[in-house]
């Protein structure tokens, strides 16, 4: 037999409905939203179709009411601590290599942005000697 679904909350704004319904569904509760069509195409209509409603099946109510108060009431128990364990580690930047001043030899230079860069290429400014050029 086929559960039916229970409205638990609406919404006027189809990103909180959305962003709930997505913590609702990482906690595994098949969740669904109503008239987010409706809404999204008319934000006016919000008042008058009773909002954007979050439905959930008979048997996950009382789960998904207590995971959405402890969201409104800011205590989510997220483990902030696991983060760095879960991402995967990032790989080292690759040390710039120092462009040397053709008239100098110095490495003090430095890349001087310009607003054709994209398609002439970088252009060079040594910080001893002043000198400018293109590679």
């Amino acid at each position: 037999m086929a559960e039916s679904l229970v409205t638990i909350a609406t919404f006027n704004e189809p990103t909180e409905a959305h962003i709930l319904k997505g913590r609702l569904e990482a906690e595994g509760i098949l969740c669904f939203l109503g008239d987010e069509h409706i809404i999204g195409a008319y934000p006016l209509y919000a008042m008058a179709v009773g909002g954007i409603k979050l439905k959930v099946t008979e048997n996950d109510v009382d789960e998904a009411k207590t995971i959405l108060r402890r969201i409104w009431q800011g205590n989510t128990l997220f483990d902030y601590d696991t983060l760095d364990e879960m991402a995967p580690p990032e790989p080292e930047p690759a040390a710039a290599e120092a462009v040397l001043c053709p008239r100098c030899g110095s490495d003090q230079t430095k890349e001087k942005p310009y607003f054709l860069q994209a398609f002439f290429g970088p252009k060079y400014e040594c910080r001893s000697c002043l000198h400018r050029w293109k590679p």
